[in-house]
């Protein structure tokens, strides 16, 4: 059987919890209450419309400060005004959505004076399970215990569709930018997105239908276009620093390159300008910041177990921080790699042969992630 590392198999495979610091106040005192949404196989951005639903309120009234996708199980703070009556909200919380095995609830976290924003998220924390892996391989990994890693910032796949959708989001984005509306509602109807069915029956002007939507939602093709031109350039900075020592790697019709020593690219390009975008009557608007090429954290390895979901194979648990915008996927998939690039070297060395070959973690995602 091939080592094929596995990833949310289950969602509680995949446990994200967000990080981020409210100031809290009186009841007395506050326009806004704080929400904890904990969600499985919801958007964020679909978590946001159903509560702004059952609590008869515009979206832009319900506010936070990242977006988590559907896979695995999410926590995350949300803000609506604090006049607003939750009849539904018990001292267990309130389970506002539940579609199968798709779920979404509302716990009571506090009192402020402010809404969330998108920018003031500080990061997020993550406990992942690792299954398939062969019994010998998930013990190496073990042994690494509390392992500090270095890995390329690259946006990760799920930036750019749904699990088991096109990625194609980026090319929503595109023709927004150059106008040519046609194409990015064709483009967006062909997604399986949220908002994709009404993308299909859309039947007035291209251009108007992007005006119906939260420019929340909208802004986010806006920024997938904006991520995609953010990876290009990353790519051309690890050949520029790393020159034969890359690999290159195609997930979901995307291309990625990865390099044995990704902290040269620190040495010529340790942050890369990023378009930021927002959508407001129809109207695109940027502004330049920067993102880091090249991420450090530490993760913690769990001892091996038997993977009871796969019969006479190991699974193994990380559990580690990183900041917003950063991709878990994209740290697992670059340790896996290491790992397995630092045994074959082993492997040759050992017979008098030299290896410089960047190894490429084989890996499946179950369902898809989150940033």
């Amino acid at each position: 059987m091939p080592d094929q590392a596995v990833l949310k198999q289950r969602p509680r495979d995949f446990l994200v919890r967000e990080a981020m610091v409210v100031e809290h106040t009186g009841p007395a005192d506050a326009q806004w209450r704080y929400l904890l949404l904990r969600k499985s196989g919801y958007t964020t951005m679909e978590a946001i419309r159903l509560v702004a639903a059952e609590l008869a309120l515009p979206t832009a009234d319900v506010t936070y400060g990242g977006l988590k996708d559907e896979d695995g199980i999410t926590e995350q703070l949300i803000a609506v005004p604090a006049a607003v009556p939750l009849p539904g909200l018990g001292p267990e919380g309130w389970r506002v959505a539940d579609r199968a095995d798709d779920w979404l609830d509302l716990h009571h976290h506090g009192y402020g004076t402010q809404p969330l924003a998108i920018g003031r998220l500080e990061g997020n924390g993550f406990r992942i399970t690792v299954r398939n892996l062969a019994p010998e391989r998930a013990e190496r990994l073990a042994e690494l215990r509390k392992h500090t890693m270095f890995f390329l910032n690259y946006y990760d796949t799920q930036r750019f569709g749904v699990p088991g959708g096109p990625k194609r989001t980026h090319l929503v984005g595109r023709a927004m930018l150059a106008g040519d509306w046609d194409t990015a509602l064709r483009e967006l109807a062909a997604l399986r997105a949220p908002e994709s069915p009404q993308a299909a029956q859309w039947q007035g002007p291209a251009e108007e239908f992007f005006r119906t939507l939260d420019p929340r939602n909208a802004s986010f093709y806006l920024a997938a276009h904006a991520s995609a031109d953010w990876n290009a350039a990353l790519r051309r900075a690890v050949d520029d620093s790393c020159g034969p020592h890359t690999t290159t790697v195609e997930l979901d019709g995307l291309e990625y390159r990865y390099a044995d020593r990704p902290l040269a690219v620190l040495a010529t390009a340790a942050e890369l300008p990023y378009a930021k975008y927002t959508f407001t009557d129809g109207t695109a608007a940027a502004r330049t910041s920067a993102r880091p090429t090249v991420v450090q954290t530490t993760v913690s390895l769990s001892p091996a177990a038997p993977d009871e979901l796969n019969p006479g194979r190991s699974r193994i648990d990380l559990g580690f921080f990183l900041p917003s915008g950063s991709y878990a996927t994209a740290a697992v998939r670059q340790l896996l790699a290491h790992e397995a690039a630092s045994t074959t070297s082993a492997a040759t060395t050992s017979t008098g042969t030299e290896s410089t070959a960047t190894a490429s973690a084989a890996t499946e995602s179950k369902a898809g992630e989150v940033s």
